[in-house]
């Protein structure tokens, strides 16, 4: 057996955590190794850029306390291991830092102590992620942890809100590391910021710009130079912070069509298209000529039009989607729904009209959504969009941060975050990383693509919608979610009465409900209540493990495929229909009338590829019509006459659609053709269309799904 050895002279982290190390590294030391990392640091700027991700074990919160309230320790009070409430520290780069999933660098405090402080989660649009040599930061509560190897230590800041970026002549800032004022003259800063703006520095010209207006006291002076950091957060995506300024540079002469122009573009970047459009609307009765207000005004209008009549063009859509351009130009159509308490579990979505199976629920543009479709990446880069969102536009504070965090999170919430503590907003980054796992949306690039046989497997986006992020999960939903780009379409697959809830399938549903619910339990901590997972808890024990059973066995012999266009023997499919009645018959009537039987889904269409190979229309038309029984719909017996195009609204209120239901209703139209029933074929396919509109969100051609 293998044993651990710790280094000599190293103590294990549990045994020293609290104590203050007998040894730290100097200086020297410290500077020489830091020298050997930067030597190898890649600075090509497309060079990807890793992300520290939390885990939830280690989760802390962040300081919801100003730097002045904290009491200033130097870095040789630091304890390993340690959370320091109620302390923080101030300290100078002494090194250029060292940037990968953080940004390390060396820092001596005012008493020539060094130490390694790793910076994590820093939005590129702040100096703070990769502070420069001889800028002096504040730690707040820092967090001082064992780095692994004898006497190695660092500071680990990993909420972004946590370290203050101090001006050179903040007060508080100790004397020995004191510079003063780089540059002397509030024209000094602004012509700094001019070069930093030219060389596309955008952080530092934004620290610079700041610099210049707290070294003027001149009205005059200062107007342009919001104007000029207004531009550069908006190029940054600082949109807060972009209509602040814009804003502020208000003179009170014509001029300012520019303030409120700049102002309208800011808040049309939060999706505030409202407010946007009350801004470009002065800006443009100010300057009625300008083309470029037209221009945003004219693209504010129809985003309103979008947000009050759900009216999308969305093949146009469609077409416009690129790999590099997934970001759709659209508003969100929200008006069919409303948020409020639910008896299920805390708040829901309710229709506040009534909605016929097929209506647009509502449509949605995401709130946060990276260009990133490999699922190894997709994760950490939505975390690590939220937290610099988060950062960088506070105002979204309210609508992110409310969303549920994780039972394991929700007693840890300080009640601070997302308030503005030394001119930052709060962000916890374990609290975001709790509400991204329990709330994102796994996106195709579209959900018609999706359905092709093409598509490369695991092309799927992270994205975080707040308005879909309300609905409860039902296996049996009333509504079906589709994607093009970053937006979501949800449709009714059934009618939906005014003040009745909205339900979503959260993940695709399982076959078994003890696999399901255990789902359900690990990823949300819930049991679901919806009428199948009810419905079946009925079924005891014994019956639930012999369906299992038997649906192991078709499995096995079928070795989990469908059939292709080949001919299966007779002998293979009298097996599998053998098996498929027996598992038939271990649904106990009294149960399952009117509910899904998951489990003969499989069988059902693996006969109906078998039959459908040998030309056995009779037979298709039969386990066609099983299969959709088996997802909950009404069907008659093959014999009888009916209707196909009212499937979905002569169903019951417990049915499971996918597109596997499409797939089998032109399937089944496809039969009726072969048998000379061409009527009933035109209402399948018509009934076929109108469910690959729910699947895929719009009217698309049925040609397009793989067969």
């Amino acid at each position: 057996m293998a044993v651990v050895v710790a280094a000599p002279g190293m103590a294990s982290a549990k045994d020293t955590a609290g104590a203050i190390p007998t040894r730290r590294l100097p200086k020297e030391e410290l500077v020489n190794t830091h020298k050997t990392h930067l030597q190898k640091q890649d600075n090509s700027p497309n060079a990807p850029r890793p992300v520290k991700q939390p885990a939830m074990s280690g989760a802390y919160p962040a300081s919801i306390k100003s730097i002045r309230d904290l009491e200033i320790i130097p870095l040789s009070e630091l304890r390993a291991e340690t959370h320091h409430r109620g302390k923080g520290i101030i300290v100078k780069a002494a090194s250029p830092p060292f940037v990968g999933a953080g940004a390390v660098s060396i820092v001596e405090d005012e008493f020539g102590n060094a130490d390694k402080l790793a910076i994590y989660n820093q939005a590129d649009s702040s100096i703070l992620s990769g502070v420069p040599e001889g800028c002096v930061v504040a730690v707040k509560e820092p967090y001082y942890k064992n780095n692994g190897a004898a006497n190695d230590f660092m500071i680990c800041v990993d909420h972004p809100s946590d370290v203050i970026l101090l001006r050179f002549t903040d007060p508080i800032i100790p004397e020995p590391l004191r510079l003063g004022p780089l540059l002397k003259t509030a024209d000094d800063w602004k012509n700094a910021a001019d070069r930093a703006f030219i060389e596309k520095d955008f952080p530092t010209a934004v620290f610079c710009y700041t610099e210049a207006l707290e070294a003027s006291e001149d009205a005059a002076f200062k107007a342009p130079i919001h104007t000029k950091r207004a531009g550069v957060n908006l190029i940054l995506g600082r949109y807060d912070s972009a209509k602040a300024d814009a804003m502020a540079s208000r003179s009170g002469g014509p001029q300012d069509w520019k303030a409120y122009y700049n102002a309208g573009r800011a808040a049309y970047g939060l999706c505030n298209y409202t407010e946007s459009n009350t801004l470009l609307t002065t800006a443009l009765d100010l300057n009625p000529t300008n083309t470029n207000i037209q221009k945003e005004h004219a693209r504010c209008q129809a985003r309103l039009r979008e947000e009050e009549t759900g009216d999308y063009d969305f093949p146009a859509m469609l077409a416009s989607l690129s790999p590099h351009s997934v970001h759709l130009d659209r508003g969100s159509f929200l008006r069919n729904t409303r948020i409020a308490a639910s008896a299920h579990h805390g708040r829901g979505l309710f229709a506040t009209r009534d909605l016929r199976a097929g209506d647009v629920v509502f449509v949605e543009k995401a709130t946060l959504m990276p260009n990133q479709y490999e699922p190894a990446r997709a994760s950490a880069a939505l975390y690590a969009l939220m937290v610099r969102q988060l950062c960088d536009n506070p105002s979204l504070a309210g609508a992110v941060l409310g969303l549920y965090g994780g039972a394991e999170y929700t007693e840890r919430r300080s009640g601070g975050e997302g308030t503005t503590v030394d001119g930052v907003s709060v962000v916890d980054v374990f609290l975001v990383e709790g509400i991204r796992t329990k709330n994102c949306f796994s996106a195709p690039r579209s959900t018609l693509e999706d359905t092709r046989p093409s598509l490369p497997e695991g092309r799927l986006a992270k994205g975080l919608w707040v308005h879909a992020s309300h609905m409860n999960h039902s296996c049996v939903a009333n509504t079906m979610r589709s994607f093009l780009g970053d937006v979501l379409i949800s449709r009714a697959t059934r009618d939906i009465k005014e003040g009745e809830e909205i339900f979503q399938q959260y993940v695709p549903v399982q076959t078994l409900v003890d696999l399901r619910n255990k789902q359900f339990k690990d990823g949300w901590g819930f049991e679901c209540g919806c009428a199948l997972c009810v419905g079946e808890k009925r079924s005891p024990e014994a019956m639930l493990a012999k369906r299992k059973e038997l649906l192991a066995a078709v499995e096995k012999l079928c070795n989990k495929k469908l059939p292709g266009r080949e001919l299966i023997p007779d002998a293979k499919i009298r097996s599998v229909d053998r098996l498929a009645k027996q598992l038939e018959d271990a649904h106990e009537q009294d149960v399952y009338e009117g509910l899904p039987r998951l489990t003969l889904v499989y069988p059902c269409n693996w006969l109906v590829a078998a039959h459908r190979g040998r030309k056995n229309h009779g037979k298709v038309v039969k386990y066609c019509l099983k299969v959709l029984r088996n997802f909950g719909f009404k069907v008659p017996d093959e014999t009888e006459v009916w209707d196909p195009r009212e499937i979905y609204t002569n169903s019951g209120n417990a049915t499971l659609m996918t597109v596997h239901v499409v797939a089998a209703i032109r399937t089944l139209a496809e039969a009726y053709e072969a048998l000379g029933h061409k009527e009933m074929a035109e209402r399948c396919i018509e009934a076929a269309e109108f469910g690959y509109t729910l699947v895929t969100g719009f009217k698309n051609d049925l040609a397009t799904l793989d067969r």
